[in-house]
């Protein structure tokens, strides 16, 4: 180490102790739920984010620019949300940001990662809002793409088509497992951490859980985060027997730092 290294003096210590301690107290009894290798948190995620440590990648469904004021948590103000959110964000290796067809991608413009491509979402059975006829989804695709090696030498951008199971959900926008299992494969790596801050019913977990990734949901409605452990932890309970899962007890507890 260079003997000009820059060293903290005791007042700038002082401040980051002070500062840290604050977080904790307002942590302090946040639920976090552990489902063998997953976390879910149920909380504010532009509180948690800072303190979850290392993740891979992003996968997730925010809260839309266009989505019905008080449909859920964070519709009054979808682009102050998403943009609060992002200076939270912890590092990360590639984002992927799922919105309707028909949500402005000028909602991105917070996220400071190269734009990749985007990948296209189709429903089975499209239907129309308004004059608009589709239903389908994009996703957004940020940072790094994953390796290149055998089986995934071209990334596609085009899923199967697939429909969300509304009738099996409680959330008012139930996403499609099968889009998100597409996701998760194609930009994220086995045994990486996948992060989403906006987990609702917990898709992006049952995919990352049902392909070997780690996963990590922050969830700030009770009812959604409950569904979403229910999910998770069925998914557990029911590997791909060509997948390695790591197999580990429900737990509940407190956050800890």
């Amino acid at each position: 180490m260079s003997d000009d290294w820059p060293v903290a003096d005791d007042s700038s210590k002082r401040c980051y102790d002070t500062a840290f301690e604050a977080m904790r107290k307002r942590l302090d009894g946040l639920r976090c739920e552990r489902i063998g290798p997953h976390r879910l948190f149920l909380g504010d995620c532009r509180e948690i984010m800072p303190l979850i440590g290392r993740v891979d990648a992003l996968i997730t469904d925010p809260v839309w620019p266009n989505c019905p004021a008080g449909l859920c948590e964070g519709a009054d103000d979808p682009v102050a949300l998403w943009s609060a959110a992002w200076r939270a964000m912890p590092p990360l290796i590639r984002a992927v940001v799922v919105m309707r067809y028909d949500s402005d991608p000028r909602f991105l413009a917070p996220v400071p990662m190269r734009y990749t491509r985007a990948v296209f979402l189709p429903y089975a059975i499209p239907s129309h809002i308004g004059r608009m006829l589709g239903g389908d989804e994009i996703a957004y695709c940020f940072g790094e793409p994953i390796p290149s090696r055998a089986g995934q030498r071209v990334i596609p951008g085009r899923a199967p088509p697939a429909q969300p199971a509304r009738r099996s959900s409680r959330h008012p926008c139930p996403r499609a497992v099968e889009h998100f299992r597409f996701l998760v494969r194609w930009w994220s790596e086995p045994d990486e951490t996948v992060l989403d801050p906006f987990a609702g019913s917990g898709t992006t977990g049952v995919a990352a859980s049902q392909l070997g990734r780690r996963f990590i949901g922050i969830e700030i409605d009770p009812g959604h985060f409950e569904e979403a452990c229910e999910r998770i932890a069925d998914a557990m309970r029911q590997p791909d027997l060509f997948i390695k899962l790591p197999c580990k007890q429900t737990v509940q507890e407190e956050f800890a730092l």
